[in-house]
């Protein structure tokens, strides 16, 4: 399967879920683990909003590496690790709209001040558990 196959696999994938595991690490390295709901992009990046009361926020202030797992209920799963950043001021309609689309019940938390952030993709891994043997994709960006 060609680069574009595959990160349309995933990207497919992605956007049938809006609930992931999101990892920071603590400036002292102890890491952190979260549940966000998150979109996804054409393009892979994640979207997701947190608090600016959250040790996500503080973490990623901080250090900006996140690692994410997402879809455990069907023994298929995608593992993602890149850099988050806030979204800038002049890009925020276009993301909040895009995460609102997958996430509707988030717009009680950007209405309450929750900060919109992207991630872009370092490295992904898609991994079917349901073929024998499993399906593993790896790609680097």
């Amino acid at each position: 399967m060609d680069d574009f196959h595959m990160k349309r696999m995933i990207l497919e994938f992605l956007k049938k879920h809006t609930l992931a595991v999101i990892a920071t690490c603590h400036r002292n390295g102890t890491p952190e683990a979260a549940t966000v709901d998150f979109s996804v992009r054409d393009n892979l990046e994640a979207v997701f909003s947190t608090f600016k009361d959250t040790r996500k926020f503080d973490n990623l202030a901080d250090r900006p590496g996140v690692a994410f797992v997402v879809g455990w209920n069907d023994n298929i799963t995608v593992q993602y690790e890149g850099e988050a950043t806030r979204v800038p001021a002049a890009d925020i309609e276009q993301y909040q709209e895009a995460y609102l689309n997958s996430v509707p019940a988030a717009r009680e938390f950007i209405e309450r001040g929750a900060v919109m952030f992207k991630a872009t993709p370092r490295w992904i891994r898609y991994s079917d558990f349901n073929k024998e043997p499993p399906e593993l994709i790896e790609i680097q960006f």
